[in-house]
């Protein structure tokens, strides 16, 4: 039974507006953030942990002596675009269900593990291990939380971060993001599209001038002497992008005799598997390759999209950049941008045999371990991995309109990570 004390904790953290914003003084990713940061850490020292503040970049909490054992966590969240129906930041509760940006992504299952290690303490257990949990506030716009903190504090030698997919994660393939840079084609006053280049684009917007509608039925005239084409998707996290419908490419295709290059691009990554652009690869370790056409937006006369490609373990980003090159036109300028190398732990290590054995008696499974395309913390740690917290067969709606956590799998999520860090931190 989830108790007042969590519940509580769970809503006021749902409630706080953490996604990236102006940096404000000594708040380098905005108040939300630093918000957010105040309260889990507020809340872990009342519980007995020592804690430290990273000037708001991140922060940590630690209890117990001996070697150093991380549960890496993220307090901010991804933009909301429009169409919920439910308040994003409201913690509205339905049923059994919590929704907010962040249920699943990744303040819930934070909020789940913090419970699970309070637990274990409120039993009278001392660790065996110093626990220390991490909390970053950077991780979906580009780990300069992480950057500060491998900078001056320790890194953990070993532990998981919850913020994936059970049973657990020992491979995730590696993460380059591209920006794309044309021209912008006569003609045409702007181009704008999607978020972020890790989440599928549910809307993207094209304005022409009046002299290119007669040749484009799917334009709309504003009457100020242009035209307007717009898509609506669906929008998923980048690392399934199958599972979403990626507007900006639907656009593109709408608009092919706009200019050759929106052609080029259309047919280049109209599908996500890569095939388009020559990189349909996959390898035994970590599968297949994907992709998404993530944003789009006119700056003067050139024309800014951002690409983001999940790789195999088995490639480099160099080998992305030069097919990239290789397969688009010369006019499309292609840079390479953020990255994270692809992250591999034998599915044999006591670590991964630990955490899916506790899922297994949880769950009453006999699950095996599994690759993704997202990017964790684990890739931060000398040895770590992914786990939790989406369960096998139930539909995730990380990076998507009304997002939630449903109550009961929170509370299968608490059980499994409390049996987790019992077997690996206090015995």
């Amino acid at each position: 039974m989830i108790s007042s004390e969590t519940l509580t904790l769970l809503t006021r953290l749902l409630q706080i507006d953490s996604v990236e914003s102006p940096a404000l003084e000594g708040m380098p990713f905005g108040k939300g953030n630093a918000e957010a940061l105040a309260l889990v850490l507020d809340t872990m020292r009342q519980w007995g942990f020592d804690t430290v503040n990273l000037d708001n970049f991140c922060g940590y909490a630690e209890i117990g002596k001996g070697d150093l054992f991380g549960i890496l966590c993220h307090l901010d969240v991804v933009p909301v675009t429009d169409g919920w129906s439910h308040p994003p930041f409201g913690a509205e509760r339905v049923g059994n269900r919590i929704y907010a940006r962040g249920a699943m992504d990744d303040k819930g299952p934070a909020v789940a593990a913090m419970t699970a290690a309070k637990q274990l303490l409120d039993q009278g257990l001392t660790p065996t291990k110093r626990i220390r949990f991490l909390f970053g506030c950077d991780e979906e716009s580009g780990w300069k939380c992480m950057e500060r903190y491998a900078a001056t504090e320790e890194m953990p030698a070993m532990g998981f971060s919850p913020d994936a997919d059970f049973p657990v994660i020992n491979c995730e393939k590696g993460i380059v993001y591209h920006t794309l840079t044309m021209p912008r084609p006569a003609g045409v006053v702007s181009l704008n599209a999607g978020t972020r280049a890790n989440v599928v684009p549910d809307a993207a917007t094209l304005i022409v001038k009046d002299s290119l509608c007669p040749h484009m039925s799917d334009f709309r005239p504003v009457g100020d002497g242009t035209c307007r084409l717009q898509t609506t998707g669906v929008s998923s996290h980048a690392a399934t992008p199958e599972q979403g419908k990626n507007a900006l490419t639907a656009l593109l295709n709408l608009a092919r005799d706009v200019d050759p290059l929106f052609a080029t691009l259309a047919d280049a990554f109209g599908q996500t598997d890569g095939s388009g652009v020559s990189l349909a690869l996959h390898d035994a370790k970590s599968g297949a390759l994907t992709l998404n056409l993530g944003t789009a937006e006119t700056d003067g006369d050139v024309i800014r999209m951002q690409l983001d490609v999940r790789h195999p373990v088995t490639m480099t980003k160099e080998d992305v950049t030069r097919i990239l090159k290789e397969r688009l036109s010369p006019a499309i300028e292609v840079k390479q941008g953020f990255y994270h190398l692809p992250l591999y732990v034998s599915p044999d290590h006591p670590l991964v045999k630990t955490l899916l054995d506790a899922y297994n008696e949880v769950m009453h499974t006999d699950a095996r371990p599994i690759t993704i395309g997202g990017g964790t913390y684990a890739r931060m740690l000398p040895l770590g991995v992914a786990f939790g917290p989406c369960f096998p067969g139930k539909p995730s709606t990380i990076h998507q309109i009304d997002e939630y956590i449903d109550l009961d799998d929170f509370e299968r999520m608490t059980q499994i990570y409390r049996l987790a860090l019992e077997r690996l931190c206090f015995r």
